[in-house]
C-alpha cells in the first residue's frame, strides 16, 4: 500500500527500514506520552518489525512507515485494528521528536480517515491519546475526531496514573467536514 499527501508518503514497511525503526522504537521521548514502552535492544525492535510485516501481509492492518515525500522515514501510522463485524477501525501514529509540532500528526490522521471512509467504507474510526499528550489530542481534534470520553487513571507509568482520552469520528461526521470540489 502507498498513499501520498502533499508532504508525506504512507507505505508498507520493508526490512530496510530497520535502522530508523529501531531509532524510533528505542527513543524514550517518542514513548513518554504513549501507552507503549520503548524497546531495550535491537532484537526487540526486530521482532516488533517482523510482527508488523506479518500483519501487513496477513490482515492488511498495522503500522506503516511514514516518510517525507522524497525523504526519510519520520514515523509510523496506520489502521491498527479493523472490526469488520462493527464496521469500525482504530488508528494511531508515532513520530520521531524532530518532526513534532509541524502539523504532520493532523495530516497523518486526515490521511488515515481518507483510507477508513472513502476507501474501506467504514462507519466509524477511533483513536486514543493520553490526556496530557496535548499535541496528540490537538492533532486528532484538528483532523476531525471528537473527544468522546475520558478514562481516568487508565494507564500506569513510572508509578503514576494517567488519564486516557478516547476519540471517535463517524462517516457522517467525516462527510460533513470534508470539502467538496466546486463549492
Amino acid at each position: 500500500m502507498r498513499i501520498e499527501t502533499a508532504r508525506l508518503v504512507l507505505r508498507d514497511y520493508c526490512p530496510e527500514d530497520m535502522e530508523i525503526y529501531y531509532q524510533m522504537r528505542s527513543d524514550p521521548a517518542v514513548w513518554r506520552d504513549s501507552t507503549e514502552q520503548p524497546v531495550g535492544h535491537w532484537g526487540q525492535a526486530a521482532k516488533a518489525l517482523g510482527d508488523i510485516l506479518y500483519a501487513q501481509l496477513s490482515t492488511g492492518t498495522g503500522y506503516r512507515a511514514v516518510c517525507l515525500r522524497g525523504g526519510p522515514m519520520i514515523g509510523e501510522a496506520g489502521i491498527l485494528r479493523l472490526a469488520h463485524a462493527h464496521n469500525r477501525c482504530r488508528v494511531g501514529c508515532n513520530l520521531l521528536p524532530e518532526y513534532w509540532n509541524q502539523g504532520y500528526g493532523t495530516e497523518i490522521f486526515r490521511l488515515l480517515l481518507r483510507l477508513a471512509f472513502p476507501v474501506l467504507q467504514l462507519e466509524r474510526a477511533e483513536a486514543a491519546a493520553l490526556a496530557d499528550n496535548i499535541g496528540a489530542c490537538r492533532a486528532l481534534e484538528k483532523a476531525g475526531f471528537q473527544r468522546e470520553g475520558l478514562l481516568r487513571n487508565r494507564h500506569r507509568q513510572g508509578g503514576r496514573y494517567r488519564d486516557l482520552c478516547v476519540y471517535g469520528i463517524t462517516s457522517r461526521d467525516y462527510a460533513a467536514s470534508t470539502p467538496r470540489w466546486g463549492e
